[in-house]
């Protein structure tokens, strides 16, 4: 897990597989993050191949401490394989989901006015 600052936006990149390994490393760092007040929060999922249960339980998690905390909306960037996952379990009515990362951050972007 790899995290980069964007101007107002944090973008927590992730790669390969989540799962019960290291769902709950994504969610407590990106807890910390909304916690330490970041502007905006993009998850780029955009290179997990794949995407477990717990990593949708993690997203759910991160999303409810994010609005509970009145911020904007966390943005995801999707694979196909997590748009999948995300899709079934209508998490996707409940994230902003972006093919790109470029689209995500204009959304962050959007966000901020």
């Amino acid at each position: 897990m790899v995290v980069d600052r964007h101007d107002n936006a944090v973008i927590v990149r992730v790669v390969g597989d989540i799962d019960m390994a290291n769902s709950d490393d994504l969610r407590e760092r990106c807890l910390e993050l909304l916690d330490d007040g970041v502007g905006s929060l993009v998850v780029d999922l955009s290179e997990v191949t794949f995407f477990a249960s717990s990593g949708i339980a993690a997203l759910g998690h991160i999303r409810t401490h994010n609005a509970s905390l009145r911020r904007p909306p966390v943005h995801v960037v999707a694979s196909r394989a997590v748009r999948r996952s995300l899709t079934a379990t209508a998490m996707d009515t409940l994230l902003p989901l972006h093919e790109t990362l470029d689209q995500a951050l204009a959304a962050t972007s959007d966000d901020a006015r």
